[in-house]
């Protein structure tokens, strides 16, 4: 607690030297260099090891129940512009679209094969996180034009900002038999 250490406990700062770098500096400076050589070179390694079974099995889960989600957002969305269920909950429900997008990019993050993802979302994992950064940033456009609650403008919108469809034609194998 800061509170109670008065400024006389507090060591002194010795005055600056003008004697050159401090002796550890180019140890420092070395082991900076060695951890930018040894950085990864491409979007798909990580500095970090890869998750384990346990931790992939994780993200695929959290990825599926984000994708469920947003399948039944979108779903609710179509009824809204439909005319089936009240205008009063565009907002609620684009704003929902708009976060569900944004989670999936950072559930997609992380090389973590598995569930219905295709191999290309990994060895093409540059342009599929360039493609979810679009989703992402046109959902959030589709739930500014909701929070007006101007109907018209995200029916408008949600062709480009649900690319759902074109996603899993490239992106997404088929339900298992």
């Amino acid at each position: 607690m800061r509170a109670l250490i008065s400024p006389a406990d507090e060591a002194p700062e010795k005055p600056p030297t003008r004697r050159g770098p401090r002796r550890g500096a180019g140890l420092a400076l070395a082991a900076g260099l060695a951890a930018i050589t040894a950085a990864p070179q491409s979007l798909g390694e990580t500095a970090s090891p890869p998750p384990s079974p346990a931790e992939i099995e994780g993200i695929v889960f959290e990825r599926q129940q984000l994708m469920q989600q947003l399948d039944k957002d979108a779903e609710t969305l179509g009824n809204i512009v439909a005319g089936v269920l009240p205008k009063a909950r565009l907002a609620e429900v684009t704003r929902s679209i708009a976060e569900g997008a944004r989670d999936s990019v950072a559930a997609f993050k992380d090389v973590a094969p598995g569930g219905r993802a295709k191999p290309e979302v990994w060895s093409n994992h540059a342009e599929f996180m360039r493609d979810m950064e679009a989703f992402a940033s046109k959902a959030q456009g589709m739930a500014k034009a909701g929070e007006n609650g101007d109907v018209d403008a995200v029916t408008g919108l949600m062709v480009d900002a649900l690319p759902c469809k074109q996603c899993h034609d490239r992106y997404r194998g088929p339900k298992p038999p």
